[in-house]
């Protein structure tokens, strides 16, 4: 049996409102979801600057590593210096407080991170001797483990851009 006095429900003689912790679990619940594509987008300029710093910082590493990826090796400079400068510049473009220029760059982002999702998908299909220079603590996962890392990033990076629309 349910009374409204004020403007407060009362049920079986108590007011709703002493159910605090409920209330408060439901607001915050509310507010992340809320916020979750903001949460989103700066996980992602987290994750790329991270990633991208850590690269930077053992450059000989990831350019000797991307040297030995069948097709790819004859590019391993250029691919060891764009990758982490783009991860960096995504990470900065992520974070600029213009609608634009932060939804353009979390739709790069989010390619970004499906083209490194293909990349370990065919690494681990094909490739013998699998290499892996993303670089910190990232780089110490196993194949499966980092392919659904990156799955769930993307998963995230798509559902942001649905909720960020113009």
């Amino acid at each position: 049996m349910e009374k409204r006095i004020n403007s407060t429900v009362y049920q079986q003689g108590r007011p709703a409102s002493s159910t605090k912790r409920g209330s408060s679990i439901r607001s915050g619940a509310r507010w992340i979801y809320r916020r979750l594509p903001d949460l989103i987008i700066y996980s992602y300029a987290f994750l790329y600057m991270y990633t991208g710093w850590a690269k930077f910082n053992n450059m000989t590493a990831f350019i000797r590593g991307n040297g030995k990826i069948p097709h790819l090796g004859p590019y391993a400079k250029l691919i060891g210096y764009g990758i982490p400068s783009l991860e960096i510049v995504l990470a900065i473009l992520l974070i600029v407080p213009v609608y634009q220029i932060k939804r353009f760059a979390l739709w790069t982002s989010t390619s970004l991170m499906a083209i490194f999702t293909i990349y370990l998908s065919l690494m681990v299909q094909f490739v013998e001797k699998k290499l892996c220079h993303c670089g910190g603590v990232i780089e110490s996962m196993g194949w499966k483990t980092h392919i659904v890392f990156n799955i769930i990033w993307l998963i995230a990076g798509i559902y942001a851009l649905k909720r960020t629309k113009l």
